[in-house]
């Protein structure tokens, strides 16, 4: 039997109220498979006077991004960077310039993956410095600290109308977080962090899933030995992020990983960052690609996505020569994208 329910005009507009207010957090939006870039250095690029050309037409890189099926944009994030006019170091990558490419990427209609890095600088296995502002503090200052922090960000892209798909709490964390307070020696301090993390993203966007990141896909042993340290420390995370930048001779590897990590844990995988040689164009192309199928293949609709690390970086003095991004140069600063796009 169908039935109408009504409900008292004060309760609606309490209801509106408190969403208002935001004590029930929005929702983002249901997130689809991820064709990514990371795009970190091109506010700096562009500020040092690179542009980009499609078939010959300068336009945004984003928008020549958008047309070779780029759906989403990570984003990373430092604390107190040191950002330096003329040089690229970590990016325009403090809070207000990775919100303003947040802006930006939204407007477009990309989806958004936030990288916190939880540093003043790059953080990987062999770097997990504590930011200068968080110096001394004990662990539970600390876990403050990255509540804090991170559910203050996620106010400010919220207050902008932006609820990302995927955050991250750490970039490459095999090792831990904010050394030495939660380095690996230590799961349940560095299982409290990532806790920190993730219940500030969840307090101001219930349904953004929360990425735990690891470096080097092919080695399933540091993956299995985290996440089941992380699981019995009380650990939260929604999806296993993983750097890819084995090759494509490793695809049967990371394939029957990814396979195997999503069985065993129960979550859903995404590559957050991928990248090849782009001196070898057919492998670049064919890594992509590869990498692509694989992570549509994961059974159950498990894999979520590949996001490739810098695209829009040309390999010159500029990016310290940075090997792996898709775009050559035309002439002078003028770039273009590889065919490595395309198979988005």
């Amino acid at each position: 039997m169908n039935k109408t329910f009504s409900f008292p005009l004060g309760y609606v507009l309490a209801i509106a109220v408190l969403i208002t207010l935001g004590s029930i957090p929005p929702r983002a939006h249901a997130s689809s498979f991820a064709y990514g870039a990371d795009v970190g250095w091109l506010t700096q690029l562009e500020s040092l006077g690179y542009t980009y050309v499609d078939a010959g037409t300068q336009m945004s890189a984003l928008q020549i991004l958008k047309n070779d099926g780029v759906n989403t944009i990570r984003i990373r994030t430092f604390v107190n960077p040191t950002i330096t006019a003329g040089s690229l170091g970590v990016g325009n990558c403090n809070q207000a310039g990775s919100i303003a490419l947040a802006k930006l990427a939204n407007s477009m209609g990309f989806q958004i993956m936030i990288d916190f890095h939880y540093s003043d600088t790059w953080a990987d296995p062999g770097h997990q410095t504590i930011p200068a502002a968080w110096a001394g503090q004990t662990y539970a200052e600390l876990e403050t600290s990255v509540y804090n922090y991170t559910f203050n960000f996620m106010k400010a892209l919220a207050a902008d109308g932006i609820y990302p798909q995927w955050v991250q709490v750490g970039n490459e964390i095999n090792s831990g977080l904010l050394w030495p307070i939660g380095e690996y020696t230590n799961f349940p301090q560095m299982a409290g962090l990532i806790n920190s993390g993730f219940n500030a993203v969840k307090a101001v966007s219930s349904n953004t899933e929360v990425v735990v990141h690891l470096a080097t896909l092919s080695n399933l042993s540091d993956f299995e030995w985290f996440f089941d340290n992380l699981k019995a420390n009380g650990g939260k995370w929604d999806v296993i992020g993983a750097s890819y930048y084995d090759g494509p001779s490793t695809l049967s590897t990371i394939t029957t990983n990814m396979n195997t990590l999503t069985a065993r844990y129960g979550k859903p995988i995404i590559i957050s960052e991928i990248g090849h040689a782009v001196s070898d164009l057919s492998g670049s192309e064919d890594d992509l690609k590869t990498a692509i199928a694989a992570v549509k293949a994961v059974p159950n609709g498990m894999g979520q996505g590949v996001i490739w690390w810098e695209p829009e970086a040309p390999d010159n003095s500029t990016t310290s020569n940075y090997s792996m991004g898709a775009a050559t140069v035309v002439s002078g600063k003028e770039l273009q994208f590889t065919a490595t796009m395309n198979q988005f």
